[in-house]
């Protein structure tokens, strides 16, 4: 679906947009298969190393990995940490209505964003917790001023009480404020940026509670945060970025990749990639998803997808918060 008119200049005015129904909830199924197939696998090694008692497979999909976890906490780590790049999560990513959402907003060019994160939030557990951030802050500066689009996708209901989203609306036409890096000991927030409460550019907090099937929309320097589970069952969500292709990018030529994934003399690892001096996000990949002006370099299987990120050799972020 594309955007309205009134919907675009909420977005605009508020950095952020609640999308009620923006796929059908049937596109989520391939990457919930996906998701499943991997908790399979980790699971079933578990039982045979005798770390788990058994694989759980009667549970359904908002409980399974929660009820894992309380016999053995290892396996939610390797699902979530695990770069899932097959299938189930490309066709998410490239899902035509999704994408119609996205052009609304980048244009009819986009770049899928290197960074897309799969996000189980466990009942009660601190790792989902996410303080106070703009995206920003983890993107490079020569991207600051630009637009990355956010598309958060629920794969349940995502309810207040499941700890959906809070964002600060309006306050994103201020720019990038200073996060800090929490510190190592700090556990269960060693991995994050925090705005510390001194430094919030805003004070009111909206809630963005949305269904299955909807989307809730963010602009790269939009502050939120994600609140406490304190329901009975799994929050599952992914975070999917996208921005204008005329914007800073390492998104190499596609004839690489297909060289690559059709099994070529030349294999993916021993191919070539340019050198991007300028991109939003260096330690990963892009990749073209749509385009009416370079049809032909537009990524469209999860084997190139997977070739893509393969490929690409990581660059440092520029070091911005100390």
């Amino acid at each position: 679906m594309s955007l309205s008119s009134e919907q675009l200049a909420f977005f605009k005015r508020e950095g952020y947009l609640v999308v009620p129904n923006a796929l059908d909830p049937t596109g989520l199924q391939p990457a919930i298969d996906e998701i499943t197939e991997a908790i399979d696998t980790h699971a079933e090694a578990a039982v045979a190393d005798g770390k788990l008692s058994h694989i759980y497979a009667d549970e359904p999909f908002e409980t399974r990995l929660w009820k894992i976890h309380q016999e053995y906490e290892d396996l939610y780590w390797s699902v979530i940490y695990g770069q899932l790049q097959g299938h189930g999560i490309f066709a998410l990513v490239s899902n035509e209505e999704l994408l119609d959402v996205a052009e609304s907003v980048v244009g009819p060019e986009i770049i899928g964003s290197a960074v897309y994160r799969l996000r189980p939030k466990l009942p009660g557990h601190w790792h989902g917790e996410v303080p106070w951030h703009q995206d920003s802050g983890y993107f490079e500066p020569v991207c600051d001023d630009e637009l990355i689009l956010t598309v958060w996708v629920p794969f349940v209901d995502a309810t207040v009480e499941r700890g959906c989203l809070e964002v600060m609306p309006g306050v994103h036409k201020g720019g990038v404020v200073r996060h800090t890096q929490l510190e190592p000991g700090e556990e269960g927030r060693r991995s994050y940026l925090e705005i510390l409460e001194t430094d919030l550019p805003g004070e009111r907090v909206v809630a963005t509670p949305v269904d299955r099937g909807g989307v809730v929309l963010l602009t790269n320097r939009t502050p939120h945060r994600s609140t406490p589970n304190r329901s009975d069952v799994i929050r599952w969500s992914i975070d999917i970025r996208y921005q204008s292709a005329d914007l800073p990018t390492n998104f190499p030529p596609l004839t690489m990749a297909r060289n690559g994934a059709s099994g070529n003399s030349a294999s993916a690892a021993d191919s070539p990639v340019p050198e991007a001096t300028l991109t939003c996000y260096p330690p990963e990949s892009d990749f073209l998803v749509r385009s009416r002006s370079r049809p032909d370099a537009v990524v469209r299987t999860w084997e190139e997808f997977n070739v893509v990120r393969t490929a690409h050799q990581p660059a440092d972020s520029t070091v911005r918060w100390e």
